[in-house]
Order: structure tokens, then sequence, then C-alpha cells
């Protein structure tokens, strides 16, 4: 019964992965090499941070941003607080990694950009 399971994931991971389905072929810079790898980015889950007491800049908000990656695709889980630039439509935005996870096979990016 899991063996049927892990399956069933796998199968749907590769779907949800696939550049012809959901995922696009994005560059990625991490540790200063450049990775081209189908990833699902989601700008939806992005939201303006409330500001705190510690804030202290005026016009400053971070905007969250989900990735996800299959491990096969990138080899590697990126660190935690390391800088990663990813490429869209054209576009290379600089974020910060707030969270790093690997599950079933597959990386998720919790993101964060700081913008003016």
């Amino acid at each position: 019964m899991m063996g049927d399971f892990k399956a069933l994931l796998d199968s749907d991971m590769k779907v949800f992965h696939n550049p012809a389905e959901m995922a696009n072929i994005t560059n990625i810079w991490y540790s200063e090499k450049q990775y081209t790898v189908p990833a699902v980015i989601d700008h939806t889950a992005a939201e303006d941070r409330k500001k705190t007491e510690k804030d202290h800049i005026e016009g400053i908000y971070r905007a969250n941003c989900l990735v996800y990656i299959a491990l096969r695709d990138l080899g590697f889980i990126p660190k935690k607080d390391r800088k990663i630039e990813i490429e869209v439509a054209g576009a290379v935005t600089e974020y910060r990694i707030e969270k790093a996870d690997c599950e079933d096979g597959e990386i998720i990016l919790e993101l964060e950009l700081m913008e003016e």
C-alpha cells in the first residue's frame, strides 16, 4: 500500500515539475553558479509584511515568494539565509532564503525580497 502511494506521489511530482504542465524553465544563481531547472514560482503567496517596532526605514517592505524545484533537477538543497537570484520574464531578482525544506524529493524555498 505504501509503495502505491509513493509511486502516485512521484507521478504527481513529475507532472507538477514538468515544463509542459506547470513548471517553467528558470535560471537560478546560487553560490555564484547558474542553474537552469524547471521551477514553479508562486508569487501569489507574496504579502507585504507589517511593520514591526524594529523597522526604522520608510518605504521598505518584504515580499514573500515560494519556489518549488525537484531535488533530482537541482541536485542539492539551498541553505537558509543565503542569497539566491531568480530570472522571471527576463528580469533577475535577488532574494534571501528565509526557509529551505525538502519533502518527498521536492525542494520548497520560502524567499524574502527587500524592495523600496
